[in-house]
């Protein structure tokens, strides 16, 4: 519709439209055409009260409720308070995956992720785990040390003599902190534990952000207080200074930035990433592979991955920039207002690891559980952990049955959360034959190659085959795979219209008119307004 209407426009002032004028002129209009259609839509959906906006305080308790059962300790029924505070939740989240809904975050993609997630993370640190045994956090401590020094002095008879003079000096060591007593010091932890994704300080640290710092790890000579996690430190493993640190944040964040915009203004020349029209033809140069569509299918899963990755790194290069930044430039300041060691440059580790060597020799499983980011994989491992737990004792500590289990439980809920991210678009999306079964396929292609190397291929009549071989098949199969699969999440993605977002403000490339655009500025219109249903929880700030 929108393509025809560009055309014609064109035809009316020049009298003609080649493709290439009408591919800019679609290029130019139809984004900001589309953006505003979709508001208008949920404008209407709203007005008839077949939806209910998001608003503002429904965010604070998304992250009130689960808080105040964490504060409550368990000699103080906070066993119970738990359990109905992750219910309330529950209902919650339920509540507004089914009837909220916002035009902002992906046209709405965000709001789901974020209720689908909360609701897996309250589960696994309200109800499947008890904090104040499982979780401890690395946190920094202050000491008085001894100094003796002389001091040179003149005695009565006139001769120099010398005494001792005691003074006192500060010294900074790291030590283990199970759940406070304290209630102030008991706040703190609490949502520091609520509010972290990877854990760079705790004991649930993530494999991938590497080891602890020998001389942190000797500090805790007493190990992970839980025998259930342990990490070594090692001594040849250096981390980069806190300021060396800081600027590889910086070019991260630039270089995500303009990337970002290159991306975003490429992918609006196609009709592809508009969501409109999927099977359209796309743009020049593409066109001339036409005739191949497997080329083009490619094209489109590789700019959407592409697309996810450098938004997750744009995104995760923030929390260095102002943690790690404030912390530096104010470090008084810092010390005085958090006991964790928000300066120390181990904390922030790159959101995704080295691409080549999990890949080539790994396979699959290398290329999600090494490569790609990890933001999300101590809450499916909670609840993995607590299914086995309702096994028979023996049956769980089988170790191919515990292999598989978090293997589909972790793909099985990150489907879930992409899809609920898909759901509550309020376009034809296919949250089910789309994002769930995609995730949900790559725990089919893990476990089959792991059986395939562990157990098939050992029993070829074949001999070892050498190591760039084995590096090869990897490769061959992991992309195969991820082509093929791929094209499930990357069309939705394009159905929801979750490419249709803004990601920056300021556009180089369209402000220097060197790519379609409106200019330099992208971000228009409001983000919230104020509505009112008549009733008090249906009125407040909403999410536009």
């Amino acid at each position: 519709m929108f393509h025809a209407r560009c055309g014609r426009e064109y035809v009316e002032v020049t009298g003609s439209a080649s493709p290439n004028q009408e591919a800019s002129c679609v290029a130019k209009h139809v984004v900001m055409d589309l953006v505003r259609q979709h508001g208008e839509e949920l404008e209407a959906l709203l007005q008839q009260g077949i939806f209910k906006p998001v608003f503002l305080y429904q965010a604070v308790i998304f992250n009130l409720l689960p808080l105040l059962g964490l504060i409550v300790p368990r000699h103080r029924g906070g066993r119970y308070i738990r359990s109905v505070i992750f219910a309330l939740s529950l209902g919650f989240a339920i509540q507004v995956l089914q009837s909220h809904r916002a035009h902002l975050g992906g046209n709405g993609y965000m709001i789901g992720l974020i209720a689908a997630w909360s609701l897996i993370w309250s589960a696994g640190i309200l109800v499947f785990t008890d904090i104040e045994k499982d979780f401890q956090r690395i946190e920094r401590m202050t000491t008085a040390e001894s100094e003796s020094t002389k001091v040179a002095t003149l005695n009565t008879s006139g001769h120099v003599q010398s005494k001792p003079n005691g003074k006192d000096r500060k010294r900074e060591m790291f030590q283990w902190q199970t759940y406070p007593r304290k209630l102030s010091h008991r706040l703190g932890w609490c949502a520091g534990l609520l509010f972290n994704l990877r854990g760079p300080e705790w004991n649930w640290r993530a494999p991938h952000l590497g080891p602890l710092p020998q001389s942190v790890h000797s500090q805790l000579h007493a190990g992970f207080g839980s025998n259930k996690f342990k990490f070594q430190a090692k001594d040849d493993f250096t981390y980069p200074s806190a300021n060396r640190r800081l600027r590889h944040a910086f070019r991260t964040f630039l270089i995500s930035y303009l990337l970002l915009d290159c991306l975003k203004s490429g992918m609006m020349r196609d009709p592809y990433f508009r969501g409109s029209a999927i099977t359209d033809s796309p743009p020049f140069p593409l066109s001339y592979f036409e005739p191949f569509p497997i080329l083009i299918r490619f094209y489109h899963v590789f700019i959407s991955a592409m697309g996810v990755y450098v938004a997750l790194n744009f995104v995760t290069s923030l929390s260095p920039i102002v943690f790690l930044g404030l912390s530096l430039a104010f470090p008084n300041a810092s010390r005085k207002l958090a006991v964790a060691p928000l300066d120390a440059s181990w904390l922030y580790a790159d959101s995704f690891g080295p691409f080549l060597e999990p890949l080539l020799d790994h396979g699959l499983a290398g290329c999600w559980g090494r490569w790609w980011h990890q933001l999300f994989r101590h809450g499916f491992t909670m609840t993995a952990g607590w299914i086995l737990s309702l096994l028979p004792t023996k049956l769980a500590q089988n170790v191919q049955l515990k292999r598989i289990v978090y293997i589909i439980v972790s793909f099985s809920l990150s489907g879930f959360i992409h899809a609920c991210g898909s759901y509550t678009q309020f376009t034809a999306t296919r949250p089910f034959s789309g994002p769930f079964l995609f995730f949900f396929m790559q725990s089919v292609g893990v476990i089959g190659e792991y059986i395939f190397k562990t157990v098939v291929f050992p029993k070829l009549p074949l001999p070892t085959p050498p190591k760039s071989l084995r590096r090869a098949g990897n490769a061959i199969f992991v992309l195969s795979w991820l082509l093929f699969s791929g094209a499930r999440i990357a069309d939705d993605f394009a159905r929801g219209g979750l490419w249709l977002i803004e990601p920056i403000p300021l556009s180089p490339l369209r402000g220097l008119g060197l790519a379609k655009g409106s200019g330099w500025w992208c971000w228009e219109g409001v983000w919230f307004r104020y509505w009112s249903d008549g009733t008090y929880w249906g009125s407040g700030i909403r999410l536009v």
